[in-house]
């Protein structure tokens, strides 16, 4: 049964093909039924245990490095009864304890997807059993049930449509369709996408009007909405750029730590060195290699920036989606409820020949009636079209309702459109919500799919009136009769000919139209058909509605363009309706050309067509599209190596919003599925929300970029102070300069507070004016390798400089077994703070590329200096506090010592400034550099 295609079948024949009948199933045939195809749920794939999530998080080479090296230094502690080498230990494991328990937390939510998709589906099912209409369990819904679904239910399983009145559901969820959908019973072709079978009916939509019966064809995972929860479900995740570009650099790290310490083994072998002092070297060179707190800070850098999207309604469920936002090249955004409001609101209006504007968006009933002049249309004009408003209205069933403790604004009860006509009414001031009762109905004919027209007989103080709306022509092929000047005339073919010449006007500009018509009734109508209700009708005018774009979409596109970010635009909608609001909104960069893809277009097209496709349009509108459309789309980008952000809202986004590297929900109107899958949601449903998350992430990026080479640079420093000691060794038995809980004090005690609150520079307006990173350009590179390289070097030879120049002045003779003595304490503080103060300077010079350090923006960042105080006050207490300067085996230094340590950060300072100053001059002269 799941491969049949039962929208190509007539209802007798889905009734056959289901061994099924109008009268439904019995409870024996029900049951067993249930037990074979399993109950009516949707059941996910097996979630990964919380252990093995835990087990995850040690995966990354950064962190092996980390654990081997704190493995290697508690085995040393063991061997040595070294309480140093046990520190160190300890403030290793604390590091990686930190990071996993931070991961854990992050990837444990995100594996709860696919169970929110059961609130979709929790109404009880109406079923006829045993040849009687019974309440019964979702859970206990099975092929070949027959169904009745009314206004407001939830649909509970697949449904082949068997009887309909007036029935329309609301699909925007699963295929992106604005509008409610008017079903069928008639067989249809083969080739439709989910948004054209209507005759079917969709788990997870919901009746917007009418009544009907279906047999149920699909339920559980064989559901459409069961096939997005598989796709979500399976769908492969991506990896962010951050991630990517972390393990580059662990894997170049690890690379050199093999490398170097591989050497130290084979050097200190054919020296004839004790093989614990080997591995003690060694373990110094690991620590030394690797940034130890670069994990923590980073994961503490990406929160804070999360916090600040938070503050503008971006929430971002993942720490390394911040800086992915700051990657992404192109943005898949859905159309309906994402750039525009989700809110049919009419714009124009054609009445007794007149044009009218109307002002305001949504359903609250605020805005002007003006003509194309844009001057307020005088009320006496506009009482004389009162009764244009008047059965606009009343041939609507729609209401509108202010905001309540469920609702933040106006919302809409029954169809968008004719809400709409009330809240257009409203405006025009001739209508309010009593007056539904006073105009009360007599009889209706619902909206059906043939005559695509909706009429009502109300009671008038004049006598009853049929009031009617639907589409032109078909309202035209029952007027006999048109109101003009306050005068019902007979309609002529020229008068046709403009009313049809006016709705084109008003297509063109992708609106909605609708037509509007009544007649006097003689007396209370006796029993009528629709086809003699709806004759001689008096034809009084066009409306014209759209759902409106958001505001401030239009600025937020044209600075994605500036940033270099193409815009797709993927939606279940028409392609005439979803090109115009393209169009509207300016998703096509100036003197581009904006390109429109079909559904059925994009079946024939192969992958490499399509991706051929998107290498040449940095515009391209997709329109009824399925989710795997949509999916392929995502895919195929990816294969590009873009960085692709998506947009959505309902269930039919979420295999894409998955497998995109950012997935965007919108917070309002989303759906729980879609939230649940996205990496971030917007809380105001606003584009240009996104647009700043960007803008936020780039800055990020060029934060991270500074923090990592900054930590490089010190840990090249003390990677060299420790091959120096090895040389001093080995060439004049010196002792080693430094310690290995020294260094990680160096991380812990002097650079985490300064890296981490250089993460809080703000973005510049640069940021957003030039293209989107490449991935294949890493952090560590050539050519930041070879600046980072030189800085490094300087950095270690001035504190062991200083080491050494410390012994020279005091006349020491300071071998291996001086560690642990005063002099030798006090030697070790000077190489240490000596690195800590060169590093305070590189903090705050690397802020700025090319431009000095001492410039009027040196308070943009006030945080950042106060941690570079706080700092430097805990190094002066880590040299001269007693107990904790013992801990660290450090001693008190003179002020003479302090002022080589001085000196020598005030010579980085002169490199560095010297650096800058080359750059600018080559700046100038048009010479390159990076």
């Amino acid at each position: 049964m799941a491969e049949t295609a039962f929208h190509t079948l007539s209802v007798d024949e889905a009734l056959a093909a289901l061994d099924s009948s109008a009268q439904g199933l019995s409870s024996h045939e029900a049951e067993q039924r249930l037990a074979l195809h399993g109950p009516n749920d949707l059941v996910a794939a097996k979630p990964r245990s919380r252990l093995a999530i835990l087990l995850s998080q040690f995966k990354d080479l950064l962190v092996v490095v980390l654990i081997l090296a704190g493995v290697i230094s508690f085995g040393l502690a063991i061997v040595e009864d070294s309480w140093e080498n046990f520190r160190s230990g300890v403030i290793i494991f604390l590091i990686v304890v930190i990071d996993a328990i931070l991961g854990f937390d992050q990837e444990y939510k995100a594996s709860q997807i696919v169970r929110k998709l059961h609130s979709l589906i929790l109404s009880p099912s109406r079923a006829i059993r045993d040849g009687m209409l019974k309440e019964i369990p979702l859970q206990s819904l099975v092929p070949g049930d027959v169904v009745r679904i009314e206004e407001g239910d939830k649909i509970q399983a697949d449904l082949r449509i068997i009887e309909a009145g007036n029935l329309r559901t609301n699909e925007f969820s699963l295929t992106g369709e604005s509008m409610p959908v008017g079903k069928m019973t008639d067989r249809l072709a083969d080739d439709l996408t989910l948004g054209d079978r209507r005759n079917m009916a969709f788990a997870g939509t919901t009746v917007a009007s009418g009544s009907g019966l279906g047999v149920t064809t699909h339920t559980g995972m064989n559901t459409e909405l069961g096939k997005i929860a598989s796709m979500a479900e399976e769908t492969m995740e991506v990896s962010s750029p951050l991630q990517d570009e972390l393990n580059v650099l662990a894997m170049r790290l690890t690379v050199v730590v093999v490398v170097i310490c591989g050497g130290i083994l084979a050097l200190a072998l054919w020296l004839g060195l004790d093989w614990l002092v080997v591995v003690t070297y060694a373990l110094g060179v690991a620590v030394a290699c690797v940034p130890q707190a670069l994990p923590a800070q980073l994961t503490v850098a990406l929160a804070t920036a999360s916090k600040h999207l938070a503050a503008k309604n971006a929430v971002v469920k993942s720490l390394p989606t911040v800086e992915t936002l700051g990657s992404t090249n192109v943005i898949c955004t859905d159309k309906t409820g994402t750039v525009t409001r989700n809110e049919m609101t009419v714009t124009r209006a054609w009445v007794n020949g007149r044009d009218l504007v109307f002002t305001g968006v949504g359903y609250r009933p605020e805005g002007e009636v003006l003509d194309t002049g844009e001057t307020p249309v005088p009320e006496q004009d506009i009482r004389k079209m009162s009764l244009f408003f008047r059965a606009a209205t009343l041939a609507s069933a729609g209401t509108v309702h202010p905001p309540d403790e469920f609702h933040q604004g106006w919302y809409a009860v029954g169809d968008p459109t004719e809400a709409a006509l009330v809240v257009m009414s409203m405006k025009a001031g001739i209508f309010d919500s009593g007056e539904g009762e006073e105009f009360s109905e007599l009889r209706c004919f619902p909206f059906d799919s043939v005559r695509k027209r909706m009429s009502s007989i109300r009671r008038f103080p004049e006598g009853p009136l049929v009031v009617l709306k639907g589409a032109t022509d078909q309202v035209l092929d029952v007027c006999g009769f048109t109101l003009r000047d306050g005068e019902v005339r007979p309609v002529t073919q020229t008068d046709k000919e403009r009313i049809r010449d006016r709705n084109v006007a008003f297509s063109v500009q992708a609106l909605r139209v609708l037509a509007v018509a009544y007649r006097p009734l003689d007396s209370a109508p006796e029993p009528l058909s629709p086809e003699e209700a709806e004759r001689d009708m008096i034809f009084l005018g066009l409306v014209g509605m759209i759902d409106p774009p958001r505001s401030g979409v239009r600025e937020a596109m044209g600075k994605c363009h500036g940033a270099g970010i193409d815009i797709y635009m993927i939606t279940g909608d028409h392609a005439a309706t979803a090109e115009a609001i393209a169009n509207d909104i300016g998703l096509a960069r100036a003197r581009e050309h904006m390109r429109v893809v079909r559904g059925k277009e994009m079946e024939g097209l192969s992958d490499e067509e399509l991706s051929d496709m998107m290498r040449e349009h940095s515009a391209l509108v997709f329109s009824r599209m399925d989710p795997v459309h949509k999916l392929r789309v995502v895919r195929l980008l990816g294969d590009l190596g873009r960085v692709v952000a998506v947009t959505g809202d309902g269930i039919n986004d979420a295999p894409a919003l998955k497998r995109a590297h950012i997935g965007v929900a919108m917070g309002r109107t989303g759906v729980d599925v879609a939230k649940e899958t996205a990496e971030v949601v917007l809380l105001d449903d606003n584009f240009s929300t996104l647009v700043d998350a960007v803008e936020e992430g780039r800055g990020i990026y060029s934060n991270i970029r500074k923090v990592v080479l900054a930590s490089l640079t010190a840990n090249i420093a003390e990677l060299l102070a420790v091959l120096l000691g090895l040389a001093g060794m080995a060439m004049g038995n010196y002792a080693i300069p430094i310690l290995t809980i020294q260094i990680l004090a160096i991380d812990l005690m002097a650079e985490i507070l300064p890296l981490t609150f250089l993460c809080f520079d703000p973005p510049t307006p640069e940021d957003m004016q030039r293209p989107p990173r490449d991935r294949d350009e890493h952090i560590l590179n050539f050519a930041t390798g070879l600046e980072v390289g030189f800085l490094g070097a300087l950095m270690g030879v001035l504190a062991v400089a200083n080491f050494f120049f410390y012994i020279y002045r005091h006349d020491l003779t300071l071998g291996p077994d001086a560690i642990g003595t005063l002099e030798y304490a006090r030697a070790s503080a000077m190489t240490w703070l000596t690195m800590a103060y060169c590093q305070f300077v590189n903090i705050l010079s690397c802020r700025y590329r090319n431009t000095t350090i001492f410039n009027r923006n040196i308070l943009t960042n006030r945080v950042l200096l106060a941690s570079v105080i706080i700092s430097a006050v805990l190094t002066i207490v880590a040299v001269h506090a007693p107990g904790i300067d013992r801990f660290l085996e450090f001693a008190p230094i003179g002020a003479r010592d302090w002022l080589h340590v001085l000196g020598a950060a005030a010579v980085f300072l002169a490199v560095w400034e010297g650096t800058k100053w080359r750059r600018r001059i080559l700046s100038r002269s048009g010479g390159k550099h990076r």
